[in-house]
C-alpha cells in the first residue's frame, strides 16, 4: 500500500470523507440540510437536503450557477469569516424560512431566496447593500441583516427595505458583534427578534474609546497599514449598549429605540441577549472586566427607562473567573428558564424562576455538562451534551425537569459509547443530527430520534475499499490512551501515537509532542484523528499530546490554576509528559520536539525556554509572545489587569525565559494576523536577536491566524518536515 503524503493530505478529495458541514433541521423537521463541496472543486460549497420522509438526499442549489458578481467581501464580512474560520467558497452560510418553504443564502454581497415548492429563486437585495448577518423573522414576513453598519429589514412580499437605525458609521456600528464579542465570547449575533417578531434588541458598538493603532497587513505584492481599534490588554473597550426597535409594519417612519438601562460597571461586557418567551422581557448577561461576576438581568420592554432598571435575577460569582455559556433558555411559562452553572465546580443545569420562587438542580456530580440542546416541554425532558462517562467523550443524554429532591434521578444516556459525538436538535427535541466519530471511524452523521435510535444514515463515511483513506490504512499507527498524574495528583489524559516500527527489538525512535495547552480547548478525546499524525509515525516519528491543567471539560479546579500566571502548571505537566516519554523503551529521548499553533506556539516557546536541553527542536506558530499585545477580554480572565497584576504579567511573557533557550527554533506566522498581531513574533525576532540565539523563521505574505489554503498549507508542512528530519530525524 502507497504511503501517504503531504501533496495527497492537502489534495482533493479529503481523506477524512468530505463529511457534510452546517447541518440544520428545517422548522418542520421535514428536512435535514447541509452544505457539501462541489464535485468539481471541493473548496467550493452548494446546498443539499435529506429529506427525512423519503431518505433522499438532493442538491438545492448549486452556487456555481448563480449569476452573482465575484466581489471582495466587505470588512466586516472578512472578519465574521475569519472569527468563524470559514475557509471555502461558493454558498457558506443559509437560513431556513419559519415556514420551511424557502431558504435563504447570502453570496456576493447579495441576498437570495430559493423556494422549494418550485425550485425558483429570487434575489432580494442588490450586490451594492453588501448584506450580512441575516436573518428571517420569526413569523416570516421580514428579513433582517447589517448593512454599512446600520440595521434593515425589507419585507419578503415586496421587498420594502426598512431602515432601522442610522446613526452607523465612523466608530459607531448597529447590530454588530465587537471584535471580543465574537473572537472571545463567541457571540457572533448582535440583535434578535422577539418571539412574536413586534421588536428588535440589538447591540450598538461604540469603538471611540480604544485608541488607534497601526497594523500592517504585508501581502505578496502589497503593503497594507490598517487603523485599527485593537483592545490591548489594560487598555479601554467599546462601550456597548443595548437598545430595542418596535417593528413599524407600515416601514414609513424610522423607529424610535429604547435604551436599556443595565445599570452595569464601566466598560462592562454584554455576554449574552435572549428573548423571554412572552416577547415582553429581555434577559442580559453583564460581566464587570474582571469576569469575577456573571449577572443575569431582566428588562421588561416598554417602561420609562428613566424609572427603571434592569432587574438582576441572578449572579454567579468566582474568586478567579466565571465562564460564559450558551444554556438560557426560557420556557412557556416565561417566570421559569434552564440555566447552566459552575457554582458546584463542575457545569451543570438548572431550572430557575425570574422571582426567585423556585430553583432545582437538574444535574449533579463529578463531570461537566457541555451544552444544552433542547427541551421537550410535553414529556417534560431536559436534552444536553455532556462527558459524564468520561472526559474523552461527549454524549447526549436526557434528564427529567420534574425533579423531585427526594429521588436520585440519574440523566439518561442516549448515544452510543465508544465514539466521540457532536449534536443537534431539531425544533422541538424529537429529533437529533448526530455528528460521531472515534480513530477507526471517520467523521459519520447520523439522524437519531429521541430515544438515540438511529433513523437514517446521513453521512456513513465506512472506511472501506472505496473510502479515500482505504489506501493508507495499514501504515496507522497504534494509539495508546492513557492518564499521568499532575504535582497536585489531577488525572492528566494523554494520547501516543507509536511509529509501527516499534515492535521492532532495540529500535529507538525521536518523538515530538504536539501541544496547545491553553484554556476552553480539549485536544485528546476519542475521535477520528487527522491524516497528518499517521504520517508523521510513518516517517518515524511519535507523537504525544496531553491536556495540561488549564485545559477545558474538567471542572473548575482544574481549569483555575492558571489564574494570574500562565505557562506555568501548563509547562509543568508537559514535562510531566516528557517524563513518561523518557520512560519508555522505543523513545530517544535526545531527540525530542515540541510544536503548537496560536496558545501552542506560545506554549513551544515556553517549554524550549523553561526548560532548556529537553527538546531539540521546536516549531512554534503564531505565538504570543506578550500577553499586553493580546486582547482585553482573553487576557485579563486569566490575568487580571497589567496594573494590577505586573508581576503576572512579565512571568506569563516568553522574555524573561529568552536566555535559557537551547535546541533549534523555527517561528512561523501570517503576515496579516488580527488576531495574535504578528508584532508578537517580530518583537520576540528582536529579542532573539539581542541575545545573538539562532533561529528560523518563514513568515506567510497575507495569511490570517489561521494559515489557510492548500498552498500555504503545503509549503508550510515541508517546510517543519525538513526543519524535524534535519534536527531530529539522524541522530547525531
Amino acid at each position: 500500500m502507497p504511503s501517504l503524503t503531504l501533496d495527497r493530505i492537502f489534495n482533493d478529495p479529503d481523506l477524512s470523507g468530505s463529511p457534510p458541514e452546517s447541518l440544520k433541521f428545517s422548522p418542520d423537521s421535514r428536512y435535514v440540510s447541509f452544505l457539501k463541496p462541489a464535485e468539481d472543486d471541493f473548496e467550493r460549497l452548494d446546498i443539499w437536503a435529506f429529506e427525512t420522509q423519503t431518505g433522499q438526499s438532493s442538491l438545492l442549489v448549486e452556487s456555481s450557477q448563480l449569476a452573482f458578481e465575484d466581489r471582495a467581501l466587505s470588512d466586516e464580512e472578512k472578519a465574521v469569516r475569519e472569527r468563524k474560520r470559514i475557509r471555502h467558497t461558493g454558498i457558506v452560510e443559509y437560513f431556513w424560512s419559519p415556514d420551511s418553504q424557502s431558504i435563504l443564502f447570502p453570496i456576493s454581497g447579495a441576498l437570495y431566496l430559493y423556494s422549494l415548492s418550485d425550485s425558483s429563486l429570487k434575489q432580494m437585495t442588490t450586490p451594492e447593500v453588501f448584506a450580512t448577518d441575516v436573518h428571517f423573522s420569526p413569523d416570516g414576513r421580514f428579513l433582517s441583516y447589517v448593512a454599512k453598519q446600520n440595521l434593515f429589514c425589507v419585507t419578503i412580499a415586496n421587498k420594502q427595505v426598512i431602515q432601522l437605525t442610522t446613526d452607523g458609521g465612523g466608530t459607531i456600528s448597529n447590530g454588530i458583534a465587537e471584535f471580543i464579542a465574537q473572537e472571545e465570547m463567541h457571540r457572533f449575533e448582535a440583535y434578535w427578534w422577539a418571539p412574536d417578531s413586534s421588536k428588535i434588541a440589538f447591540t450598538q458598538v461604540d469603538e471611540s474609546p480604544i485608541e488607534v493603532s497601526q497594523r500592517y497587513e504585508i501581502d505578496a505584492d502589497s503593503f497594507g497599514v490598517f487603523d485599527q481599534r485593537y483592545p490591548f490588554a489594560g487598555q479601554p473597550n467599546a462601550s456597548v449598549k443595548v437598545g430595542i426597535i418596535s417593528i413599524d409594519e407600515a416601514g414609513t417612519e424610522q423607529p424610535a429605540v429604547e435604551w436599556l438601562n443595565l445599570a452595569n460597571e464601566p466598560e462592562s461586557y454584554i455576554c449574552r441577549v435572549n428573548w423571554l418567551s412572552d416577547s415582553a422581557r429581555l434577559a442580559v448577561q453583564v460581566q464587570p472586566r474582571n469576569q469575577q461576576q456573571l449577572a443575569l438581568k431582566i428588562w421588561q420592554c416598554g417602561v420609562d427607562a428613566n424609572n427603571q432598571e434592569a432587574k438582576t435575577v441572578l449572579t454567579e460569582t468566582s474568586d478567579t473567573w466565571v465562564n460564559l455559556h450558551n444554556c438560557f433558555h426560557s420556557l412557556k411559562d416565561a417566570n421559569l428558564f434552564l440555566w447552566a452553572s459552575e457554582r458546584s465546580g463542575y457545569n451543570h443545569l438548572y431550572i430557575k424562576s425570574i422571582d426567585g420562587s423556585y430553583a432545582c438542580q437538574l444535574t449533579s456530580g463529578n463531570w461537566v455538562v457541555q451544552s444544552f440542546l433542547g427541551y421537550d416541554e410535553v414529556r417534560s425532558l431536559v436534552y444536553f451534551s455532556g462527558l459524564k462517562e468520561t472526559p474523552l467523550e461527549t454524549h447526549l443524554y436526557s434528564v427529567s425537569s420534574n425533579i423531585n429532591p427526594a429521588n436520585d434521578i440519574q440523566p439518561a444516556r442516549l448515544s452510543a459509547t465508544g465514539y466521540n459525538h457532536q449534536f443537534q436538535a431539531d425544533p422541538n427535541s424529537r429529533f437529533f443530527i448526530d455528528r460521531y466519530s472515534n480513530p477507526e471511524q471517520p467523521p459519520a452523521v447520523n439522524l437519531i430520534d429521541a430515544k438515540g435510535s438511529s433513523i437514517a444514515e446521513l453521512f456513513v463515511n465506512k472506511l472501506n475499499s472505496t473510502h479515500p483513506y482505504a489506501p493508507y490504512i495499514s501504515h496507522n499507527a497504534s494509539i495508546e490512551h492513557g492518564q499521568l498524574k499532575a504535582t497536585d495528583g489531577q488525572q492528566l489524559h494523554y494520547r501516543l501515537f507509536k511509529p509501527k516500527a516499534t515492535e521492532q527489538p532495540n529500535s529507538k525512535f525521536p518523538v515530538i509532542v504536539v501541544v496547545y495547552g491553553g484554556p476552553g480547548v480539549q485536544r485528546v478525546q476519542n475521535e477520528w484523528i487527522p491524516p497528518w499524525y499517521h504520517y508523521m509515525t510513518q516517517r518515524g516519528y511519535g507523537i504525544l499530546q496531553l491536556d495540561n491543567r488549564g485545559t477545558a471539560n474538567r471542572g473548575v479546579e482544574f481549569e483555575s490554576l492558571i489564574y494570574r500566571q500562565l505557562g506555568d502548571v501548563e509547562v509543568q505537566d508537559q514535562l510531566t509528559g516528557v517524563a513518561y516519554l523518557k520512560s519508555l523503551p522505543w523513545v530517544d529521548s535526545s531527540r525530542l520536539g515540541v510544536f503548537g499553533h496560536s496558545y501552542g506556539g506560545y506554549m513551544t516557546l515556553m517549554l524550549m525556554m523553561k526548560s532548556p536541553d529537553t527538546f531539540r527542536a521546536g516549531i512554534s506558530v503564531a505565538p504570543v509572545t506578550d500577553w499586553q499585545l493580546y486582547d482585553t477580554h482573553y487576557t485579563e480572565r486569566f490575568l487580571g489587569s497589567p496594573a494590577d497584576n505586573p508581576e503576572g504579567y512579565a512571568a506569563s511573557n516568553v522574555f524573561p525565559y529568552i536566555s535559557g533557550l537551547s535546541g533549534q527554533l523555527l517561528v512561523i506566522h501570517g503576515m496579516a494576523d488580527d488576531n495574535v498581531l504578528f508584532t508578537n513574533s517580530t518583537k520576540l525576532y528582536k529579542a532573539l536577536q539581542d541575545e545573538n540565539l539562532p533561529f528560523e523563521i518563514m513568515n506567510y505574505p497575507g495569511a490570517k491566524h489561521g494559515l489557510t489554503g492548500r498552498k500555504v498549507n503545503l509549503h508550510r508542512y515541508s517546510l517543519m518536515d525538513r526543519f524535524f528530519d534535519q534536527h531530529l530525524g539522524t541522530k547525531t
